[in-house]
């Protein structure tokens, strides 16, 4: 019965490293995704080099910052921890969105496009303006003229944000309203994907709830979520599969690949 047991653990222990193996797909698929992008949009082979537009620096900058979150979201499921991974999802989510809102610009033209750049830019600016006054009051009222010389630097930059801040007439299109991004596309709810996200950038009592667990007479914390970390790939996948689409699409370049990918992925995703 010994040798039984022998193979059996040794059948046991194959099994658990082609699944694990298999587990690691989406994100060798996703750094594979990152590396042909940066190639492609650093190779000076873009669709409009030659136009005096901010389309190549949005698609480089978009790949160069996401790919740092995106490994970081990867190396905190790996690790089991679902709740700080959500947090920054919700960030991928966020500036994919807005990425994608401007790329579909171009679809109207250049001008469309360079309009929707300056909205974006001019919101930003906006917001810090605004953070800062918050920030202003608050010195203001708690501290006196013991931070004065901070209060008029910050003072001074608020005035130079409020030339190029946006006007009380416009306003960047909240995440909600940017629907022509996925109106044709229902399989993906943006609504949905943004949402779900909520608990792990802004936890509350709710989530302290969730974590919360009882054994006979003591209470229990676990460490996150009971959420399983592929369904969490997966959605990564998903977002970066339409953003690289978009990135794609603009400069005209074929995205067979991708797809073919993603394709492969959904089938080992039925199996799971």
């Amino acid at each position: 019965m010994r040798w039984l047991t022998k193979v059996w653990l040794k059948i046991w222990n194959k099994i658990r490293y082609l699944f694990s193996k298999r587990k690691m797909e989406i994100d060798k698929t996703i750094n594979k995704w990152f590396e042909e992008a940066k190639r492609k949009l650093s190779g000076g082979k873009t669709y409009y080099k030659q136009a005096k537009l901010d389309v190549d620096s949005l698609c480089l900058g978009i790949v160069a910052l996401l790919e740092n979150y995106v490994h970081s979201v990867l190396s905190l499921l790996n690790a089991g921890k679902k709740l700080p991974a959500k947090a920054l999802l919700r960030v991928i989510s966020d500036m994919s969105i807005k990425c994608m809102w401007c790329l579909k610009g171009l679809e109207k033209g250049l001008e469309e496009f360079s309009k929707r750049i300056d909205i974006w830019r001019r919101y930003s600016l906006s917001k810090d303006k605004k953070r800062m006054e918050a920030e202003i009051t608050i010195l203001e009222q708690n501290y006196d003229n013991s931070v004065s010389q901070l209060v008029g630097q910050l003072k001074g930059f608020v005035e130079i944000l409020e030339k190029e801040s946006i006007s009380n007439n416009e306003k960047m299109p909240s995440i909600w309203d940017m629907r022509e991004i996925w109106e044709n596309q229902p399989e993906l709810n943006f609504d949905a994907l943004y949402r779900q996200f909520h608990q792990g950038i802004h936890p509350d009592w709710m989530v302290l709830q969730i974590l919360k667990k009882g054994k006979e007479d003591k209470i229990l914390y676990k460490r996150d979520i009971e959420q399983d970390t592929y369904s969490l790939k997966k959605h990564c996948l998903v977002m970066l599969g339409y953003l690289f689409k978009a990135i794609y699409s603009v400069n005209k370049w074929d995205f067979s690949e991708f797809e073919k990918d993603i394709k492969r992925l959904r089938e080992y995703a039925k199996e799971q």
